[in-house]
């Protein structure tokens, strides 16, 4: 038994020195056969031309000297403007001269070649509590002039809330865009079988199916043009408030005295606007009190006078019941006898 386990482990250990000895010439064979890319890379710039091998050299003095090739960087710009990327802007703002911001709006969106997609203005009542306006503008602007068009509506109004989001389509917009060439191809093959069949069948087939193209083809030119123009043109929508104040500054840290003199501006202000506001309701709903009184005050004499009516004749319907004589029974009865 011994003897079989010592002759098993010997050849065990002569299998697996046999097995690494061919996986070593395996593998100093593939090192030999293996090319020298660096020596390969040297012919190759041996057997270059002349005119070749200086602009070569020139443009690796180029990028050494500032990290990065011309070339490269130019580039990356190429694929950054080349993005479908759509911008959105959503700014809450405040005015106090509604008419001249509005003003100011449509001769800025002129100059900067936008335009006013959906206009929206309310307000100016005779109650006091919506005398003030509100406009919801939705606007497009070009995308190289959306920061500025941005700022313009900062420096002309107090900017509440500003967010903005943005969106690349860049792979939609390709995508879509190889889904149309891929029909488009379909369809020119589709019309050379239509030119040489005769079959009735294979041509209302073909006829079919080529006017099924011709849907698909318009729906994707169609979005396509509607990203190309939302990518052209930013969106912004702007919430125009006019308010009697302005909305102020809130510092990140403030000292106490600067809270407690912020807090007793607030109360007056909020004190005054109410005897503001009382008075102009007083006055302008004096005509309908003055109604309602005079309407209160005949109500109110007419049903004194009928109560009073009324008193006087139950008074005299008592009196003239005490006058009336009373029957003498005794003598009633005397002559009955």
């Amino acid at each position: 038994m011994k003897k079989r386990r010592i002759g098993l482990l010997v050849l065990l250990l002569i299998g697996i020195l046999s097995i690494v000895t061919a996986c070593a010439k395996k593998e100093a064979h593939f090192n030999q056969a293996r090319p020298d890319y660096n020596s390969g890379s040297t012919d190759m710039t041996t057997e270059m031309p002349a005119e070749a091998t200086e602009n070569t050299m020139e443009l690796e003095k180029d990028s050494g000297s500032i990290g990065l090739s011309s070339t490269a960087v130019n580039d990356t710009s190429e694929v950054q403007s080349n993005d479908k990327i759509i911008r959105r802007f959503y700014l809450d703002v405040e005015t106090q001269e509604f008419d001249d911001f509005i003003r100011k709006l449509n001769s800025e969106i002129s100059r900067l070649n936008g335009y006013v997609e959906n206009s929206e203005i309310s307000g100016k009542r005779y109650n006091f509590e919506n005398d003030l306006r509100y406009g919801n503008l939705t606007i497009r602007i070009p995308r190289d002039r959306v920061d500025e068009f941005v700022n313009i509506v900062g420096e002309n109004g107090n900017v509440i809330s500003l967010q903005e989001t943005s969106e690349n389509v860049t792979l939609e917009y390709v995508d879509i865009e190889s889904r149309k060439k891929t029909l488009e191809i379909e369809q020119e093959r589709l019309f050379e079988l239509l030119e040489k069949t005769d079959n009735l069948d294979s041509i209302i087939a073909l006829e079919s199916r080529l006017s099924d193209i011709r849907y698909e083809l318009q729906n994707y030119g169609t979005k396509l043009r509607t990203m190309d123009n939302q990518v052209d043109y930013s969106t912004v929508t702007l919430n125009v408030r006019e308010v009697e104040r302005m909305t102020p500054t809130v510092q990140a840290k403030q000292t106490v005295g600067s809270r407690i003199k912020n807090g007793i501006s607030n109360t007056l202000y909020n004190i005054s606007e109410g005897f503001k506001n009382f008075f102009v309701w007083f006055v302008v709903n004096l005509p309908y009190m003055l109604l309602w009184a005079a309407i209160i005050t005949v109500i109110t004499l007419i049903t004194l006078r009928i109560t009073k009516w009324s008193r006087l004749k139950k008074q005299f319907s008592q009196t003239d019941l005490r006058n009336i004589p009373k029957p003498d029974m005794e003598n009633n009865s005397n002559e009955i006898k």
